[in-house]
């Protein structure tokens, strides 16, 4: 497949950025879109750009010319000996060989320009290795944005999990209290022996033992979400109500490799490619001669008054060229350690390739596994929803035993608790390839 066909597929998506959306719970993006926002591992992503964007701007400077500002004040004793201009030393004492001695001062100031003509020069070189570091840290940072959203979902539908094994363990509870209620009516009548009445009572507290468990569940989860969310209130507020039908956009045949190409960690390496061919690049310029422009520009006087021009002003400018001849060796093992920087780069981002492929591959195959499991089980709980049913009307009757009712009611029970982790882990592996895909991916064909 060519890059034009995956630019198109990838292009055909509607905002795969924002794949939380997909789910239809106001609830989970109001949390995602806050994380997003207040998150400290984005804030930090967010600063590691801005030094690169500076770092950019600085390797930028070094294109123009530097110009610098100085300016000087002396104060001159001295006289003449043996017909030149004698200045002593401090400490040291002129004597009578200092003919007509003098006492001035000497105020200049001025400016120096240098300015490096990059023909071959590795300044150039540099810059477009800066740029390609910003285009780099900017992917990553939306790397770590990606992984905070799924952090967030993961988060919220593990907490949501929890809290529908509660809502099921409390209508079973519910249940199982009034068999248990029957139970001891019809043995204080004398229709079933107080074994039943032990079971049924003992079947109820085992039931409710898992209660405290779910909520230790619900809380670790809501605790995981403020620290995300950098809002420790959430820990003791709890959520809304939620609100979403959680659909997933069914995968077809399959997710087309192209969409890989769309990860930020993965276009983060081949913005690293680029960073360290540039730096290659300019390891190689070194060994080309440099052309420097300096010129300096002045004005000398001994009072204030007279920094003006005229006689005393000072001003030059002019090429220089700069070729290296012996460096012992560091230039050549410059280049040849940017080089090996180089391939280093290039087998990360296979490295990325191989690593996207296998994460994209094997949350396809568990969302599939999942969604295929809860399918099975839910034709399993209609068959022991029945059967408890039936159970507990000959029970009633007289025509049943009890054993057949604890039957009935442990099988539903462990069915419904399946169901219900296993449509939490299918959302799981759902985030997960939404993850690996860095978004949504297109639906399939119809026929």
């Amino acid at each position: 497949m060519t890059m034009l066909a995956s630019l198109l597929i990838c292009a055909a998506l509607l905002d795969p950025a924002a794949w939380w959306q997909s789910y239809g719970d106001p609830v989970l993006t109001n949390l995602v879109q806050r994380a997003l926002e207040v998150n400290l591992d984005v804030k930090k992503a967010l600063a590691r750009v801005a030094e690169s964007r500076a770092v950019n701007r600085q390797a930028k400077s070094t294109l123009g010319p530097s110009i610098q500002l100085s300016a000087s004040a002396q104060q001159l004793r001295g006289g003449f000996q043996n017909g030149v201009i004698r200045i002593p030393q401090p400490g040291e004492v002129g004597g009578a060989s200092l003919i007509t001695p003098f006492e001035t001062s000497l105020i200049s100031g001025g400016a120096d320009m240098r300015w490096e003509i990059s023909l071959w020069g590795p300044n150039s070189k540099l810059l477009d290795g800066a740029r390609s570091e910003v285009r780099a840290q900017e992917e990553s940072a939306q790397e770590v944005r990606l992984i905070v959203a799924a952090e967030v979902a993961r988060a919220y539908f593990e907490l949501r999990g929890a809290e529908q094994q509660l809502e099921l363990l409390e209508r079973h509870r519910l249940r199982q209290a009034e068999v248990l209620e029957l139970t001891r009516r019809r043995a204080e009548a004398g229709l079933s022996p107080a074994l039943d009445v032990d079971r049924q009572a003992s079947a109820l507290a085992a039931l409710e033992a898992e209660i405290p468990r779910l909520e230790s569940q619900r809380q670790i989860q809501l605790n995981r979400l403020a620290v995300l969310l950098a809002d420790r209130s959430l820990a003791q507020g709890g959520l809304p109500a939620a609100a979403g039908t959680w659909n997933v956009p069914p995968l077809g045949g399959g997710v087309d490799s192209a969409l890989l190409l769309r990860r930020p960690d993965v276009r983060a390496a081949e913005a690293r490619i680029a960073a360290a061919a540039a730096r290659r690049k300019a390891a190689r310029a070194e060994l080309y001669p440099r052309v420097v422009l300096t010129g300096l520009s002045g004005r000398q006087s001994t009072n204030l008054s007279g920094l003006s021009w005229g006689s005393g002003n000072f001003f030059g400018i002019g090429p220089q060229l700069v070729l290296p001849v012996f460096t012992g060796g560091r230039l050549r093992a410059n280049i040849e350690a940017s080089e090996a920087r180089l391939d280093q780069a290039r087998i990360e981002y296979e490295q990325e390739i191989l690593a996207a492929f296998q994460e994209a591959e094997d949350a396809i195959a568990s969302y599939r596994a999942e969604q295929a499991r809860l399918a099975r089980l839910r034709e399993a709980s209609g068959s022991a929803e029945s059967a408890l049913r039936l159970s507990e009307d000959l029970y009633r009757a007289g025509l049943g035993d009890f054993l057949g009712v604890l039957d009935a009611q442990r099988s539903v029970l462990e069915l419904e608790q399946a169901i219900a982790l296993a449509r939490t882990s299918a959302l799981l592996q759902s985030v997960q390839l939404f993850k690996a895909l860095a978004g949504g991916w297109p639906a399939p064909a119809g026929p």
